[in-house]
This record gives C-alpha cells, structure tokens and sequence, in this order.
C-alpha cells in the first residue's frame, strides 16, 4: 500500500540537488607545514638572502613594538619617582635611539624583502609556465588538467595569493609568534586566567574565519572552470580573426547574452562570499570588544583594591593592548596560511602531472615490463638520431580519446616504409588527424603499439622522436615574431635567415617578401608590433610548408594544409612540395585526392578504419568507396574544372 502511495506522489518540480563533482584523482594534499616547506625552500633557493632578511625583519619587529611600552613604563616609574630631568631625558634619548635604529633596520629588511619575495613568485611562475610547455600533448586537450592549470595560475596570480602569500604567511606567523610569546609573559605576570580567556575567546574567532575561508575556497574552485570560459570568451569577441563571423551571422547579442550569463553566475557566488565575510567580521568585532572589556574592567580594579602602580598599568595596559592584536593575528594568520596551503596545494597538483622522458606506457599494457622490455629489447636502446631509415609499423592499434566511449581509430595495421609517399584520405572525422596524432607521437594508442624499426615508440625519448617529423598542420600557427623565426621556430641567434627566406620563395612567399619593407625580418601579426604583417590563409599554408622543409626532419606530414587553395592549386602544390622533399618520407593528409597520383600507396579512412590500402591504380580497379570519390572529384583537376570551384 505504502509502495502505491509513493508512486502517487507528483514529484517535486524544485531545482534539484546538482550533482556532486567527481574529484580529481590527481588532486594532492600537503599538509600546511609541507607546503610552507616547499614554498620557503623554492624561496630560499631562489633568493638565498631572503630568510636573513625575514629573521633581521622579526627581530626589529619585535622590539619596535614593545620599546614604546617599555619606554613609557619606564620615564612614568622614573616620574614617579621623581628622578633628576638629566636621567630622565638619558632615559628617553636612550630609549628613542634603539627605537630609531630597529625602524631604519626593518624598514631596510621590508623594501628588501618585498622586491625578492616578489621574484621568487616570478620564478615559481616561471615553473607553471614551463609545464604547460612540456605537458604531454594528451593533458592540453583535458578540461580538466586545464582547470588544474587555471587553480595553478591563481596560485601565483598575486601578492596575497598561494605561493607568495604562504611566504608572507610565514614571515607574519613568525612575527606574531615572537610577538605574543612576550606579551603572554608580561600579562601572565598580571593574571595567568587573564591570558587564558584571551587565549579562548581567539581560538573561538579562529573557528569562525577558517569555515569563512574554507567555505571561501570552495567558492573560488567552484569559479575556475568559469574565469576559463569568460577567458574564452572575452578574446573570441576581442579577436579581429572573428570579426567577420560576428558581424555577417549577427553574433553580438548570442555573445553578449552568453558572457552576461557567465558573469551573473559569478556574481551571485562573489556576493555569497561578501556576505559570508561580513557575518564573519561582525562575529569578530563582538569577541573583541567583550576580550577589551574584561581586561579593562580588570586593570581598574587591580588599581583600586591592590594599588598597582601606575607604571606597571601601563606596561599591562600596553602588554594587552598589543596581545589582543597578536592573538587575532595568530589565528587570522594560521586560517590565512591554510587558505593559501590549499592553492599552493593546486600548484603542487599541476606541477607533478606526469611528465615523461620516453613516451607513455599505458597502464595494463607492459606486463610489469620495463620501457626497454617492453620495446622487446634487453639491452640499452639506441637514440633515434642518425639512424638512416624510420619504418614505421601499426599493429592492432586502435585509440579512444578520453571520457569517450567511441573509437576515434579502430584495430589499424599499416607499414610506412622508408622514403614512402603515403596518400590518407577520407572525409571528416574519418580518423586522419587522429592517425598523425599517433604517428607523431602526439597520443599513444589505447590499444595496440606503434613500431620505429621495430621497437615500439614508447620507449624512445619524446624529444628525439619529435625531431623525425617536420608538420604542416591544416590550422596554421602564426607567432608574433618575424617571418624568418616562424620559419626556423628558434630565436633570432639561432636562425639562418637566408635559408628562411630561400624556403618562404620555394613555397611560393617571393612576392610577398619583396613587398615588406623588411623583408623575412617583419614581424607577424599586431599584436606586439604596430607594423605587424597579417597574412592571408594562404599566405599562412605557405609559410607553413616553408617551416616544414627548414625543419628538414626525415619525415614530412601534411595534414590538409592546403584547405585554402582551389583543387587545382592545391594539386600543383603538392607536385611542387613533393618534389622539393626528395627523398624523404611523406604522409599527405586530404579529404580531397590532389595528392594520391603520386604517391606510393593510398590508405582510406572511414569511421575510424582503414577501409581501402593500395596503390592509386589498384582502387580505382576495385571500384569502391575510393573510385567512387575520386570520380566525383576528377572534375576539379582541370583548369576548367578549377574555375568552376572558384566560382
């Protein structure tokens, strides 16, 4: 009956509870002391002077906030006492001139530690951005390795922020420490219960500002993957490379309502914060007025009922006035550091992403075998370079990217020989950019293995087998630097400008040279130079295929770098490109088949598989799925027919 009456029940059209997000299993979590550890050790190696100046710093700190206590204390017993002016004026003099110099001392320590703390910070920066550099190519592509990029980011985004702030965490915490450890031996003097319920009443307030903050971090967490979207789309809509698609297709108000919605989203969370820090704060001011009551009402009745001297009111008063200052920074500062130990957490979760010298072994797949082992081979393995030939073999290999449940590429065998043209054709999304992702070591396969020689790819050096290959790409790269360092791809020291500039003419960039007032020396783009050159897309293509042949890598692979050519073109391109290789291996990527006449063998992608191999002959005999496409194409392949495209 019960069971009837539940299934009766209209169900509750209320927002429901959003799903709980997975937890990264790559998340780390130090401790607080570990972090400071790391950080100060990063700091220390960085800029080895600065744990003198920070200990130099506490010292002056110290007695720069007592002196002026003792000092009163002091000249008002010696007043009281009614000692000679002569004394009492020594007294003060003495008093100011230590006073004096630990200022000049602190204030020498501060400027230094500042400008050197803030380099350190650069310098962990400077590891950040190397990551993202030699991360493997499989990480840039997750969202969220790049979330974990983005926490990292903000990790060192500011002064106060993670890496440098757990530094200023630091230097506080010992502050205050040495601080409150004097002030609690002149007020225990006064009444050891005195001490105590300060000590209470700051541990309570200690409670409330590390849930605020907690609660904090778990807001700015929730907001990454959001500042990384509003990132997006503020250089979408900044960006001149759109503009056109903006205006023609009337994309202004879809692109505003989508950052707008963004932005309210992260507005309602920022105000959640504030108000949070409010409550916080009203909590606080409470504990403190009631903790400068007591000790007030204390002090006055000491004086009326025991007659405590004066001088001695005003060391307790002084001592307790500066304790309820340091206990509060105590406590700020340990809810502080372990805000901050949690971005620096991310730091350390970002920093230690695999990163690995010979290519990846995916878990399952080497037995508990050794990279060496794994390649079949019991002794050292050779370096690739100056190896004379590269053939290359897939076996069974089949890839799915990740989170995805489809294959991308299914069960492929295929050999490329040494010197082999090798035609790859089929339409999109048949699997040929993911087949040159794994030829050139971009992804290792889910499934199966990929031979150079005979030795699977995985246990080379990444950086060597990187070098066999010279790619053009079908989205060209351009770098805001001169035309003849996008060619080489190295600064201007190591660049060989006329052999830049030899390439850029042979891929046909002569005309365009001659017009540049600084020939290959101009600088691309706009974005740091004014007089910045912004080349067409084909203009682009070009140059990539200049970069190519510069990089004179053994293996050359054109994944469809010539979309922005007619079919005729795009035809007498690849002739031309083709005969400037020599004897080099290539691969020709195309959903169009300008480029299979001349090559050795042509591989058919569809739905991921390999559906046709052979010779351009051999297809077209077969009468299948090739022949088909290539007579619907045969018509491009004429002047007539190139015409008829353009138009």
């Amino acid at each position: 009956m019960k069971e009837k009456e539940r299934k009766k029940r209209p169900r509750r059209r209320g927002k429901q509870p959003e799903p709980q997000e997975e937890k990264d299993p790559n998340q780390k979590e130090y401790s607080v002391f570990s972090n400071m550890a790391y950080i100060m050790k990063g700091a220390f190696r960085f800029q080895r002077p600065l744990i003198g100046f920070m200990l130099f710093y506490v010292l002056t700190s110290v007695v720069g906030t007592y002196l002026p206590t003792f000092a009163l204390s002091a000249v008002m017993d010696r007043v009281v006492k009614k000692v000679e002016p002569e004394t009492l004026v020594r007294t003060i003099l003495m008093f100011f001139g230590v006073w004096l110099a630990s200022e000049g001392v602190r204030t020498l320590c501060n400027a230094n530690m500042w400008w050197r703390m803030i380099d350190a910070r650069v310098q962990f920066m400077m590891l950040r951005i190397r990551k993202v550099l030699y991360l493997d190519y499989e990480y840039i592509e997750s969202a969220k390795v790049m979330e974990a990029c983005q926490k990292a980011m903000r990790a060192t985004g500011g002064n106060m922020n993670g890496v440098e702030g757990l530094m200023h965490s630091f230097l506080q915490i010992m502050e205050v420490i040495a601080s409150s450890v004097t002030a609690i031996l002149i007020v225990c003097r006064l009444s050891p219960w005195i001490a105590l319920m300060l000590l209470a009443l700051d541990v309570l307030n200690y409670f409330n500002m590390d849930y605020t903050k907690k609660r904090d971090k778990q807001t700015w967490d929730e907001l990454a993957p959001y500042w990384r979207k509003t990132w997006y789309m503020q250089q979408t809509m900044s960006n001149f490379v759109y503009g056109k698609d903006i205006r023609l297709f009337s994309m202004k108000r879809w692109l505003l309502g989508k950052y707008a919605g963004l932005h309210r989203f992260i507005h309602k969370r920022i105000i959640e914060s504030k108000n949070r820090w409010f409550f916080c704060s009203a909590f606080n001011s409470v504990l403190t007025l009631v903790q400068e009551a007591a000790i007030y009402a204390y002090l006055i009745w000491r004086v009326l009922k025991t007659g405590l001297p004066i001088s001695d009111v005003m060391l307790y008063f002084g001592a307790v006035s500066t304790l309820f200052g340091v206990l509060n920074q105590i406590f700020n500062n340990l809810t502080d550091m372990k805000t901050r130990s949690k971005e620096v957490n991310d730091f350390r979760t970002f920093l230690e992403y695999p990163e690995r010298e010979v290519m990846a072994i995916p878990d399952g797949q080497s037995g508990g075998k050794t990279a060496k082992e794994f390649g079949g081979l019991g002794k050292e393995i050779p370096s690739l370079r100056g190896q004379e030939h590269y053939e290359f073999t897939f076996e069974n290999v089949s890839f799915r990217y990740p989170e995805s449940e489809r294959y991308a590429l299914k069960n492929l065998n295929l050999t490329l020989a040494p010197g082999e043209r090798l035609a790859v054709v089929g339409l999109n999304g048949a699997g040929k950019s993911t087949f040159i992702k794994l030829l050139c070591g971009l992804y290792m396969p889910t499934e199966g293995r990929i031979l150079i020689n005979g030795v699977d790819i995985r246990c080379y050096d990444k950086r060597e087998y990187y070098e066999l290959f010279a790619p053009v790409f079908q989205n060209v790269e351009l770098f805001a630097f001169p035309m003849d360092e996008n060619v080489s791809m190295k600064v201007a020291e190591e660049t060989d400008t006329a052999l830049a500039e030899q390439h850029l003419r042979a891929a046909g960039l002569g005309e365009k040279i001659d017009s540049l007032p600084k020939g290959v020396r101009t600088d691309l783009l706009k974005i740091i130079s004014e007089d910045g050159v912004e080349l067409s897309g084909g203009e682009s293509q070009k140059l990539a295929l200049a970069r190519a042949l510069y990089k004179n890598a053994p293996i050359v692979v054109l994944d469809e770098p010539t979309s922005a050519l007619d079919a005729l073109a795009e035809y007498r391109m690849y002739q031309n490109f083709d005969s400037m290789i020599g004897k080099k291996t290539a691969v020709y990527i195309s959903h169009r088949l300008s480029s299979t006449r001349f090559c050795d063998h042509v591989a058919m992608f569809a739905d991921g598989e390999l559906k046709e191999y052979g010779t351009h002959e051999s297809l077209l005999e077969a009468g299948g799925a090739y022949r088909e496409m290539f007579d619907v194409q045969a018509q491009y392949y004429s002047e007539g027919g190139a015409e008829c495209e353009q138009g």
